[in-house]
């Protein structure tokens, strides 16, 4: 399993992607989500199907992220926000940059049950 961390607000989201330590900074907007997709499959190849998005549900700002990974099949871990701040603590970080989040946030799948790691359905 591949997991990605992203730190959604109102016009953006950072991405961590972890295969080569890169971090982007998106719009939220769709036409970024299809972007990322793209990058996500050349980087992925055959392993797309392993993919988890790792987020926090951010107010109305997370809606386009869940509609894009149902749409997209793509597997999310929806952390709650004061369970990723403690996860963040417990790792020693007390930073707070959006970059600094989604390194360390995407490494919160490991204390995710498997019934939390699912395609989310947008209703």
């Amino acid at each position: 399993m591949y997991s990605f961390r992203l730190d959604i607000s109102k016009a953006s989201i950072s991405v961590h992607i972890p295969i080569n330590s890169l971090n982007l900074e998106i719009d939220n907007t769709l036409v970024a989500f299809k972007a990322l997709y793209s990058k996500l499959k050349k980087l992925y190849k055959k392993d797309l199907d392993k993919l988890t998005f790792v987020y926090e549900p951010t107010g109305s700002y997370y809606f386009l992220t869940k509609k894009f990974c149902t749409n997209k099949n793509i597997k999310s871990f929806i952390i709650n926000p004061k369970q990723s701040s403690n996860f963040a603590k417990a790792l020693g970080n007390r930073s707070k940059s959006d970059k600094i989040d989604a390194i360390i946030l995407s490494k919160a799948i490991a204390v995710a049950r498997k019934d939390e790691i699912k395609v989310k359905l947008y209703l």
